[in-house]
Parts: structure tokens; C-alpha cells; sequence
């Protein structure tokens, strides 16, 4: 009977230890922590802050973006935006809604009662999420750039902050208050460094400032603030944002 080559039983000792080193316990990939970003527009990567968000958080941990431009609390989940945020399933998800719970004529179709409907339906993402056993995180909706004579912004999303407030408080969940930090950054550079930070529209064949959305540079500025509050509200997430901000 002919003698196997050194060298093949040497290639299949290797292949053996891999093997066993491979389906060991304790050899298993760590667990890299998911976030999740829950929204409206304001939120998207192309006209709102998840862009520099995820941005300014490391490696170790992955950022997934299921904000959706025009959304808002009824229709996200009506529409099945929600299902589809499940998916990586998150560890942490932040969630943001007002700018479209908003009554208009225009939009009836998603606006919601504040009184009412609104704060129910934030409950109702809170219990959902911890259903899933998903740590949810709630952001009170960022500020429109409506400055005033005064120099101050006049937002529209007060009553819609207070009730972020109100039940980030009530079911103990960790919140970022991302309407007063917004309103605070454009209060102290301006309106027109502020309007830098925003996209345009055409309205009557002139371009005007959008006071809703952000461009690259915004994205990245208030992407900034969000991801410094995460890890102010949630310290043990502290340690996945970038020490400093990220440049792009």
C-alpha cells in the first residue's frame, strides 16, 4: 500500500484544526450592535440627517437608515415601513415623528390628532419594539429653520416636542431632544449660515431656501448633535461615537 506525501498529511492536519477552530463555542463572531433610525424625511440619508448620523458613529457598531421621506406615525406603520425597519433587527432604534403628523389640507391622508392619535401611536412603537426585545430611543422632531424678525426660531413642532417629552418620561425611555438642540445650533449661527446648511426649492420660478430639509453639510452638522445626545441619553452607546466629528 502506497504512503501518503508529507506534505498532503501536513495540508490536512491544518485542515482539521480550522475546522474544529471554526466550530468552536467560543470562537464565534462578536455580536456588532445595530441602530436603527425610525422617521419621516428629516431623517433620510439624502434630505435629512441620517447621512452625517451614521457617519459619526465607528465601525463597531452598524447604522441602518429606515426613515421614509412623508411619513409619519399613522402612515409608517399603515404603509409597512416598520416591518421592513425590523430587518436587520436592531438592537437600539431611534424614533422620530411630527413633521408629517401635522393637519393638512393637503396631506390629510397622513396627519394625525395630536391629542389623540399622535402620542398613541408613539406608544404603540414603543411596545412593538420591546416586543421584538428592540431598546427604543425617542427623538423629538427636528426644528424647521423658521426664523423670525427677532432673530429666533418660531417652530411648529413645540406641541409635538412636549409630547416626545411627556412619553419618553412616562414609559422610561431614553429620549434626545433633538427639536431644542436644533433650535439652539441655528439660534446661535444664524439664519443665513443656517440656510447653508438646507437645500432649495423652486417656488413662483425663484429659488428659495428649503426650511425643512438638509444638504450634505447640514446632514453632517446636525447628524453631529444627534449622535452626541445618543450618547449623552444612552451611555453605554457612548463609546460608538466618533471622538470627533466625522468630515466628509
Amino acid at each position: 500500500m502506497k504512503q501518503a506525501w508529507p506534505g498532503l498529511l501536513a495540508l490536512a492536519a491544518v485542515g482539521a484544526a480550522l475546522s474544529a477552530c471554526s466550530s468552536s463555542p467560543g470562537k464565534e463572531t462578536p455580536h456588532k450592535p445595530i441602530i436603527t433610525l425610525v422617521g419621516d424625511s428629516t431623517q433620510t440619508d439624502n434630505q435629512g440627517y441620517g447621512l452625517g448620523f451614521c457617519a459619526n458613529l465607528t465601525r463597531e457598531v452598524e447604522c441602518v437608515n429606515r426613515a421614509k421621506g412623508g411619513a409619519s406615525t399613522k402612515t409608517y406603520l399603515r404603509d409597512g415601513y416598520w416591518s421592513k425597519a425590523l430587518s436587520p433587527k436592531p438592537d437600539w432604534m431611534l424614533i422620530q415623528f411630527g413633521h408629517n403628523d401635522l393637519q393638512s389640507a393637503a396631506h390629510a391622508d397622513r396627519e394625525t390628532d395630536i391629542k389623540t392619535e399622535y402620542p398613541a401611536n408613539l406608544r404603540n412603537y414603543i411596545a412593538r419594539a420591546r416586543e421584538q426585545g428592540i431598546h427604543p430611543i425617542l427623538v423629538t422632531p427636528i426644528s424647521r429653520r423658521y426664523f423670525g424678525p427677532d432673530g429666533k426660531i418660531h417652530s411648529d413642532l413645540t406641541e409635538h416636542s412636549e409630547i416626545v417629552r411627556r412619553i419618553a418620561k412616562e414609559q422610561n425611555v431614553p429620549l434626545i431632544d433633538l427639536q431644542q438642540l436644533s433650535i439652539d445650533k441655528l439660534e446661535q449661527i444664524g439664519e443665513e449660515q443656517g440656510n447653508t446648511l438646507g437645500l432649495t426649492k423652486i417656488v413662483d420660478g425663484k429659488t428659495v431656501p428649503d426650511k425643512t430639509h438638509f444638504n450634505t453639510a447640514g446632514s453632517y452638522v446636525f447628524g453631529r448633535i444627534a449622535a452626541e445626545a445618543m450618547g449623552r441619553a444612552v451611555p453605554e452607546l457612548a463609546r460608538y461615537v466618533r471622538p470627533e466629528p466625522a468630515v466628509r
